[in-house]
């Protein structure tokens, strides 16, 4: 157990900072600029999103591999993976970055900006592309200090990034009066504060670099899943602000941002439940401890519900200051408002649901956990708008969103039963 909480307390930690760091913009944006500055955030965010998931992807698949090699006792050939990885996410982040920035335009248009918001999202854009690397090395690597048992430097450097993001939001933004450009040169400058004091700690550990073609093969196979999980909730967010920009257009968009806001804090909150734990399932499935992973999965479901539970009362209860805080004009306040029962109720399952995603990863699982991924952006959230947009209209944004928790929820729930069902029958087999 305290093995367990010292993987767990960090990692949560660094995912409410980082959670944190990504709506810090919200605030400075919607005070200056209002519903359209915050729609324009929104509308850029998947593709911020893509960045930062390919380097927590890869940092993640990086840490499942070493704890694989570990197991097997292969501790020189682990090593290496390392500086692999980070290596790895360089050549991404460049790669991304200049494709991204030359087709910056109508990716904008086509993820629902209006004529109001596309230059606000232009401008930030533009900014975020250019540091992509330190976007993706910044995430890629926080993953990788966990693995080295150096979580609390992995939340200091969250900690940092969201303090130096907060400063120099106010600096960027107000002093300067930079606007959106300035939110996006505050989150570049704060990954690069994270990445360094990260780089700097992890320096030691690099000992030899492999690129085998195997190698980097199981690299980009292992990041796949994480990559899925990490991306998944980005791709509903293209589908939700389109349909809102449909319906109520900034005003919809902008209290949809703040919805977004709030689920993704508990997103990352449940994802980090199962994320801090994955080495360790790797480890015991390697093992074939079957029934030390059944136990750890128990107390992560079981925490990861309180914390979502707690935390979505909180922000019910602050609801009226949070819309005050974000700015909200009077009509997006009353979309807000609409909406938000349903996702304090939606985070009760999210809680399950992603610690039940993460499980299905560690224990090479992938297909049980690709389709929980694959299901909520490909197949549940477009029919639950069909279902309940038409009638609804944009109350049935809000509708669809509780529908596709439930549904999702009981999916996830049949499939962690029949894989224990199976487990149960692997470990009476061995005894016997």
């Amino acid at each position: 157990m305290k093995k367990f909480a010292s993987y767990l307390i960090p990692s949560l930690i660094a995912s409410l900072l980082m959670s944190m760091y990504a709506i810090v913009d919200g605030i400075f944006v919607g005070q200056k600029i209002g519903d359209s500055g915050l729609a324009a955030i929104n509308i850029t965010w998947p593709i911020t999103s893509f960045l930062q998931s390919i380097g927590t992807a890869f940092g993640l698949a990086g840490g499942i591999t070493i704890q694989k090699l570990r197991g097997k006792d292969e501790v020189e050939k682990a090593q290496k993976i390392k500086l692999t990885t980070i290596v790895v996410i360089i050549i991404l982040a460049v790669f991304f970055g200049l494709l991204f920035y030359l087709l910056r335009t109508p990716l904008l248009w086509g993820l629902g900006a209006t004529e109001t918001s596309f230059a606000y999202a232009h401008q930030y854009l533009k900014i975020i592309l250019i540091g992509s690397v330190f976007q993706m090395l910044g995430m890629g690597i926080l993953p990788l200090l966990k693995n080295s048992n150096k979580v609390k430097i992995a939340a200091a450097a969250s900690l940092l990034s969201v303090f130096t993001n907060l400063s120099l939001d106010y600096v960027f933004i107000y002093v300067a009066n930079l606007d959106l450009a300035g939110a996006a040169l505050a989150s570049v400058l704060a990954q690069v504060i994270s990445f360094t004091v990260c780089i700097l700690a992890y320096f030691k550990e690099f000992k030899g670099i492999t690129m085998k073609k195997e190698v980097l093969i199981d690299l980009a196979k292992t990041s796949i899943a994480p990559f899925i999980l990490s991306f998944s909730y980005s791709i509903v967010i293209i589908i939700t602000n389109l349909v809102c920009t449909s319906f109520g257009k900034d005003e919809a968009v902008a209290a949809y941002t703040l919805l977004s806001y709030l689920s993704y804090i508990l997103i990352a909150l449940a994802c980090a439940v199962g994320d801090s734990i994955q080495p360790l399932f790797s480890y015991n499935q390697v093992r074939k401890e079957y029934k030390e992973n059944k136990k750890m999965l128990c107390t992560c479901i079981l925490i990861s519900f309180l914390i979502c539970l707690i935390t979505s009362l909180i922000m019910f209860i602050f609801k009226k200051q949070l819309g005050d805080l974000y700015n909200l004009s009077p009509t997006a306040k009353a979309y807000y408002y609409d909406g938000l029962i349903y996702y304090v109720i939606g985070a009760l399952f999210v809680s399950f649901i992603k610690v039940a995603a993460s499980y299905f990863y560690a224990i090479d699982a992938k297909l049980f956990a690709n389709i929980i991924v694959f299901l909520e952006p490909f197949v549940l959230t477009p029919i639950g708008f069909l279902l309940f947009c038409f009638p609804f209209k944009l109350y049935g944004v809000w509708i669809g969103y509780i529908f596709v928790q439930v549904t999702l929820f009981l999916i996830s729930l049949s499939l962690v039963m029949i894989k224990e069902k199976k487990l149960f029958q692997t470990t009476s087999n061995i005894i016997n």
